[in-house]
């Protein structure tokens, strides 16, 4: 059974994230580089944002019956089969899961550039990512009642 509550706390976990993560882009590529804060804080919201929709994917792929995602990237495609995003939001995004593993496991390889460019697609993916979410939410609780 779907757990609504769980689902809209985590969704507004990730749009909190999103909201932080915004005035990144109001640095220059320098800026950012010079910032060991910044960096830091860019880096660590990027792993929560991807963390709050593998939790969320997660959660309906298992409770509509399918079998649970392998990794975190699959589970976009895994949320696509169960409807909760398209099959085209979920090519964009899965990307994102790479970048997130590369942030927690590789850490001392980390590229400053390619950080700095995900942002403004991070923010783009996921509030689209949000939105249908959100969708797919009211369809299933119209069906319920």
């Amino acid at each position: 059974m779907l757990d609504f509550d769980l689902i809209h706390r985590k969704m507004a976990r990730l749009n909190m994230y999103l909201e932080k993560l915004g005035p990144v882009m109001k640095n220059s590529f320098a800026a950012y580089q010079e910032n060991e804060y910044l960096k830091f804080s860019t880096e660590r919201l990027i792993q929560l944002i991807v963390e709050c929709a593998v939790d969320i994917n997660n959660h309906v792929v298992v409770e509509t019956n399918n079998r649970p995602p392998e990794d975190y990237r699959s589970s976009f495609s895994k949320a696509a089969e169960a409807k909760l995003i398209t099959a085209e939001l979920a090519q964009k995004i899965q990307g994102s899961a790479g970048l997130r593993n590369v942030l927690v496991h590789e850490y001392m390889d980390i590229d400053d550039r390619i950080v700095y460019d995900s942002v403004p697609l991070m923010m783009e993916n996921y509030r689209e990512y949000l939105k249908q979410v959100n969708k797919f939410i009211k369809q299933r609780k119209k069906k319920e009642s």
